[in-house]
């Protein structure tokens, strides 16, 4: 049972984090994921659409929390996303 808890935790912060940065941002994510990390005790999410082929650049959000887009240079395409501050970050969307 704490398992199945953790498990509809971790997906509504993915979900809620995504969803959020998409509207606000004017941004489409990709809806393929690949990989996905949520560090509770460091507040750290992070998630990996696609595998860069090349070389790959983070651009930072324009948020007050660590909020980083990695980018493939060559195809444009985003490959990952990267949130220090998850509570810190949801709070300031919510808000927006």
């Amino acid at each position: 049972m704490h398992d199945l808890i953790v498990s509809r935790r971790f997906v509504s912060h993915v979900v809620k984090s995504a969803r959020l940065i998409e509207r606000k941002y004017n941004i489409k994510l990709p809806k393929r994921v690949i990989e996905v990390y949520l560090d509770d005790t460091h507040d750290l999410l992070f998630i990996r659409f696609k595998e860069p082929q090349g070389i790959e650049a983070g651009e930072p959000l324009p948020t007050r929390t660590i909020a980083t887009i990695f980018i493939e240079e060559k195809t444009g395409e985003i490959t990952a996303l990267e949130i220090v501050g998850l509570s810190d970050l949801l709070q300031e969307l919510a808000m927006a």
